[in-house]
């Protein structure tokens, strides 16, 4: 086999078999062909690498936003990164992905998202680690909830519109994604096995709204679960306890549910006796129980947009808080031998943060502001602070943060943000 790759643009009629084969190789789907993947790869744009005329890993990017603080930043979701069991160690993904993110920086991402495998492949193309998501695995018999109980509508794959349209308008945080396809939305219901949606059109007194205002879609697990809620939408918390109402209503027959916990809530007051019932279930299949991971990772695009993000007046002599940041990106060496023109965010940034926060990007240090403090970080760090997964003085002392310590200090004030969160499984 050869090791020179061919690095083009996915053509579905001539690539999609090779695709699907790889797939089903890494056993990403069960049989090939799939039936939900021709609409995954109808949209976005996807980069392949092929070898001996034959496509061995490809990478699918798809445009949306990300919610930081009130401002919705434009997103670049790598949304698959699949490599054949041929192609392993011959950096075809690294470089896929580098080459998918220069396109996305040159269209104006600001931010990019991927869900990963682990940690430490990403980092390389200069990803960090987000914050943690809690999963919890309940009764839905010990919700300690009382809401007015209403049928809910029976959704299918052919909602997927009305559903990826509840999605887009549901209540967001910091952090909170929107992908824009509805068609790659309708290939992540369809993957999952006996799937099903139930949600309402508009609140109480509103049911003949045309509109889905929220809903959930579940995978079964046999008869009595585990309920997988892989997607949840709402746009007020009254609806979510509605929801979670539909939930607790189906604990005559489904005696577990899994979910991911919604930034609204700490699920665990709503249960009745959380502790008691992990330790009665903890080798049952249907076992209670409460785990926290970070499953995800982002990175800066675009300094500048994701500063302008920020909003803070807390000095407290209400001035501003400046100074000098010099940023390193591994994306600037892996694209040195292509076409890219956009290279990373390497390079010299005056930042400015207050009501109205601003990065000026410099020509060198040479156009620093002399009497200004410098930040040194990388942009795996930059991101972790920018976002405030980790406050400055943390990531002093273990990602190699270099700032005075008076801006240190500053930095945690000023960048204490709740835990970004996508609420968007992807």
């Amino acid at each position: 086999m050869s090791n020179e790759p061919i690095y083009r643009l996915l053509e579905p009629e001539r690539d999609l078999d090779d695709v699907q084969r790889v797939w089903r190789e890494v056993g990403w789907i069960e049989k090939a062909p799939d039936p939900n993947l021709p609409d995954f790869f109808a949209v976005g744009r996807t980069l392949v690498a092929e070898l001996n005329a034959s496509v061995e890993c490809s990478v699918l990017t798809l445009p949306g936003d990300i919610r930081y603080q009130e401002a919705d930043l434009p997103l670049c979701a790598v949304a698959a990164v699949t490599t054949s069991h041929i192609a392993r160690r011959l950096g075809l993904a690294k470089q896929l992905t580098a080459r998918s993110l220069a396109h996305a920086g040159e269209q104006g991402a600001a931010v990019a998202a991927l869900g990963m495998f682990d940690q430490g492949f990403y980092d390389k193309v200069g990803f960090a680690t987000a914050s943690y998501d809690h999963r919890l695995s309940f009764d839905p018999a010990a919700l300690d909830i009382d809401v007015p109980y209403r049928a809910p509508r029976r959704l299918t794959m052919d909602d997927y519109q009305l559903m990826h349209g509840a999605m887009a308008s549901r209540l967001r945080g910091h952090g909170g994604c929107v992908l824009s396809s509805p068609l790659a939305f309708k290939a992540e219901l369809g993957w999952a096995e006996g799937g099903f949606g139930l949600g309402f059109h508009g609140d109480a007194g509103q049911q003949g709204s045309d509109e889905l205002t929220h809903f959930m879609w579940l995978e079964p697990d046999k008869e009595n679960g585990p309920y997988r809620v892989l997607f949840l939408a709402y746009r007020s918390i009254d609806q979510l306890l509605e929801l979670l109402g539909v939930l607790k209503s189906l604990a005559d027959q489904v005696y577990s549910v899994v979910m991911m916990e919604p930034p609204e809530l700490q699920l665990q007051t709503l249960l009745k006796e959380p502790f008691r019932l992990r330790n009665l279930t903890k080798e049952s299949r249907h076992v209670n129980a409460h785990r926290a991971s970070a499953w995800w990772q982002l990175r800066v695009m675009d300094v500048a947009a994701c500063v302008a993000a920020r909003s803070y007046d807390g000095t407290t002599d209400g001035t501003t808080l400046r100074f000098n940041l010099q940023l390193t990106d591994p994306l600037e060496a892996l694209l040195a031998g292509s076409d890219a023109r956009w290279r990373g965010c390497a390079g010299c940034y005056e930042v400015s943060l207050g009501q109205q926060s601003t990065a000026q990007r410099k020509d060198n240090p040479a156009g620093f502001d002399a009497k200004l403090p410098l930040v040194e970080a990388s942009v795996n760090t930059f991101t972790r602070l920018w976002f405030g997964i980790m406050p400055a003085s943390s990531l002093a002392a273990v990602e190699g943060l270099q700032a005075p310590a008076e801006l240190v200090a500053l930095l945690d004030r000023a960048l204490l943000l709740p835990p970004a969160q996508t609420t968007w499984d992807f």
